[in-house]
């Protein structure tokens, strides 16, 4: 007897799962600096460029081919060839990675919301430089390197067991569970941005932050770093190459429009994004004015922003320092949550079910288990030395390269214009012989010269981090991780597929 598949409860809930997905902290953490730091207006137009010519014809193509299929990304491969299968499991390895040491960042985010209603690391000037020292020795407690692992933070490991199983909850049954969680969980950080916005723009020397923010330079455009930072940029954005999106799409109602569904979850994952600079930018240029210096002493990006420019900022707010930092705080919460079960649960657990015929709470709660446990590493105090080795590892080359392979394979082998002709079938805008060859050449090219310029270029010439770990360092790390997950996705590849379990 055929199982049935998970569907959305409505499109709605479904694009909303999409969104909630595609917006993570690097909409907050990464995308404003970016923008900042490549010329402004110059940036968005190399962005607005790849997520069109990038962005939603990949976003198409892994929503596409899950509906076409019905399975998630191995299951999309086997499909294609059993030869294949392994080029879906890759990507499976990748985002198992990924979440395992998103959620511990999503565990300091929890930590700083609580600790923000007492500003426990201080207000004033004093306490606004002294927040470095609280995130790496008071909340991080870090050692002296990757092999120095320390004490565990406890603190940390305590949090980290309440999200997976707060997870838990949300994934076990299924998609029409996480529909319409996703409802909350995407609108309340939106709501907010628009508080943190709104505070930010009111603060003194929030102007000059944003005229940083946007101020243009045309001349970077013909820098190749312009042009890697927004192509990498649209990829870790949308979180395409992550396995999810074949799920997603899987779920998906047999009439559904992909075509416009990835051009509404591409373009309002954007304007979050987008938005969301401002709201930085504001704050960002108000501990400019406080403290006397220029942007390039307090812009920063990823882990800096987030837990030593905020607390600063939030240090020498006049007013509502508390609230104001919770509000950031369970907003980077918020938007960790909806990528994490979109990871844990459309890229690991939907998966494991198709291959091993495992109900949807077995499946569930085996990769909450085991995400539980390898993040144990990123809690140790030597987790942040390794949560910097696996991200790289995974999160830039795990997540192009297995996109530029699954491209290749579907745009060379399954066919380009045979999916191209499947989703303007039910769409109600169609797309040209073009796409065609953007699948088939334009984002592997655009990918690969990421990859070169952004990873090999840099990690082959010189150790990654500087890190030495025994007879290895960094680059070893991530190219032995890389290596054994890709061994890995062969062997689970060659294992026979059972058929799923029907739900209770």
């Amino acid at each position: 007897m055929e199982v049935k598949r998970e569907r959305w409860g409505s499109r709605s809930l479904f694009i909303m799962a999409a969104i909630g997905s595609a917006i993570g902290l690097g909409n907050v953490w990464r995308f404003p600096y970016m923008t900042y730091e490549y010329g402004g207006g110059a940036f968005l137009f190399a962005w607005i460029v790849g997520l069109i010519i990038l962005g939603i014809p990949w976003l198409m193509m892994e929503f596409g081919m899950g509906k076409y299929f019905q399975k998630g990304a191995p299951g999309v491969f086997e499909g294609i060839g059993k030869k294949w299968e392994w080029a879906g499991w890759w990507p499976v390895f990748v985002a198992f990675l990924i979440v395992s040491y998103y959620t511990v960042i999503m565990a300091w985010s929890l930590r700083y919301a609580i600790d923000s209603l007492t500003m426990a690391w201080g207000t004033g000037q004093a306490a606004a430089e002294g927040t470095t020292g609280y995130f790496y020795d008071t909340i991080l407690q870090i050692s002296s390197g990757p092999t120095d692992f320390g004490a565990q933070v406890w603190a940390t490991l305590a949090l980290l067991a309440v999200i997976w199983i707060l997870m838990f909850f949300i994934m076990f049954k299924g998609a029409r569970v996480i529909g319409k969680v996703v409802v909350w969980t995407v609108a309340i950080p939106w709501a907010l941005l628009v508080i943190l916005f709104i505070r930010g723009i009111t603060l003194p020397g929030a102007v000059d932050g944003l005229n940083y923010y946007l101020s243009t330079d045309f001349s970077v455009l013909t820098d190749g770093g312009v042009w890697f930072a927004a192509f990498s940029q649209v990829a870790f954005s949308l979180s395409v190459g992550m396995a999810g999106m074949y799920a997603y799409g899987s779920f998906m109602a047999k009439k559904s429009d992909v075509n416009n569904n990835a051009a509404i979850t591409t373009f309002a994952d954007s304007a979050t994004a987008f938005f969301a600079g401002f709201a930085v930018f504001s704050i960002v240029g108000f501990l400019m004015h406080a403290l006397s210096v220029g942007a390039t002493d307090v812009a920063a990006s990823g882990l800096g922003l987030a837990f030593i420019t905020f607390p600063a900022a939030i240090s020498m707010m006049p007013a509502l320092n508390g609230i104001i930092g919770a509000v950031f705080f369970f907003c980077l919460f918020f938007l960790g949550l909806d990528s994490a079960f979109f990871l844990a649960h459309g890229g690991v657990a939907a998966p494991l079910r198709d291959k091993l015929g495992w109900s949807l709470k077995k499946s569930t709660l085996i990769v909450c288990i085991a995400g539980f446990l390898l993040g144990i590493l990123f809690t140790s105090q030597a987790g942040l030395y390794w949560l910097d080795i696996v991200d790289k590892a995974v999160s830039f080359y795990g997540l192009l390269i297995t996109g530029i392979i699954s491209c290749i394979i579907v745009g060379w082998v399954f066919g380009a214009k045979k999916l191209r002709e499947y989703l303007n079938s039910t769409s109600d805008f169609k797309f040209g012989a073009w796409w065609d060859w953007v699948i088939k050449l334009v984002i592997p090219i655009a990918m690969t010269f990421v990859v070169i310029y952004g990873g090999f270029m840099v990690d082959i010439p010189e150790a990654y981090g500087g890190y030495q770990i025994g007879p290895f360092n960094g680059s070893h790390i991530i190219w032995l991780i890389l290596g054994i997950t890709l061994i890995l996705s062969f062997v689970l590849g060659r294992m026979k597929t059972k058929a799923p379990k029907e739900e209770e």
